[in-house]
């Protein structure tokens, strides 16, 4: 199966209601694909496994041109016909080669790996919840750019010319504009909560919680940015954090929030870039 057709189930998944965590496993694939095929386009060694045997490494017609065993080179076609598998190197390894090559910015090494923990989770664990709001919002903004992107430098680009066509793009930005509403909701909703728990605060406790550091729950290299005026209570205590993932051990990432020290409001990635908070 070409990879233009995983990409054209996946994009159809995603703008039809009910099917968005099948349409994140697709589009993971897609992806994984789209970057191991430039990988291979360069040297078709670069995908391979560490762990693969000589067998498995003669497989590419680049060495095995170059086996004078004739014995051996037999048993290598009988593999070959069998089409025996091999070994291809892990989404997280694929990551760093790609950007040894082509020279990823760590924003997008972090949606790569977000991706892959996104469509880890949703094999695995049956129960796990999925914001599609957020979500669906990421991968129209960060993982269908670069899904473009890499589609301009394979071997066979032309195969997806049809695929981003004026309707689909359409239907792109008509979810784009559903989903921006309803996110917008969603943080107003959030911080007018916050905003009403606030005022119900004593001004003893609101003290308390003005005094409190940053610095004693985090290091350095954890706080993005602090002592911004928070959304809700209008305290100068909202700090943006890069922590790491600890509900996510198998697959763990570092992540950005926001959360604020007074009033405790917390917001995703999504909601501070939202908010223009971050970049």
């Amino acid at each position: 199966m070409h990879t233009s057709t995983i990409l054209k189930e996946a994009l159809s998944k995603f703008t039809k209601k009910g099917d968005f965590e099948l349409s994140i496993v697709l589009f993971a694939i897609a992806v994984e694909r789209l970057m191991k095929q430039h990988l291979y386009e360069v040297d078709a060694v670069l995908v391979l496994d560490k762990s693969n045997d000589t067998k498995h490494l003669v497989k590419f017609r680049r060495l095995q041109s170059k086996v004078k065993n004739e014995d051996f080179k037999q048993r290598l076609e009988a593999l070959n016909e069998r089409r025996e598998n091999f070994k291809t190197i892990t989404f997280d390894e694929l990551i760093k080669r790609y950007d040894a090559f082509f020279s990823l910015d760590d924003e997008r090494k972090a949606s790569l790996k977000r991706l892959a923990n996104l469509r880890n989770n949703i094999v695995h664990y049956f129960e796990y919840f999925i914001d599609e709001v957020d979500e669906g919002l990421f991968i129209l903004n960060e993982i269908i750019p670069f899904i473009r992107e890499i589609i301009q430098e394979v071997s066979d680009s032309e195969e997806y010319d049809e695929i981003f066509n004026e309707k689909l793009v359409n239907k792109l930005q008509a979810l784009e504009q559903r989903l921006t509403k309803e996110q917008e909701d969603e943080i107003h909703r959030k911080i007018a909560e916050k905003r009403r728990e606030y005022h119900e605060m004593s001004e003893e406790d609101i003290e308390k919680n003005r005094q409190l550091n940053i610095r004693d729950f985090y290091d350095e290299r954890t706080i993005k940015k602090e002592g911004i005026q928070c959304p809700a209570c209008e305290n100068y205590t909202f700090h943006i954090l890069k922590i790491y993932d600890m509900e996510n051990e198998e697959n763990g990432q570092f992540i950005t929030k926001g959360e604020c020290l007074v009033c405790g409001l917390d917001l995703t990635e999504e909601e501070l870039k939202s908010l223009k908070l971050i970049g």
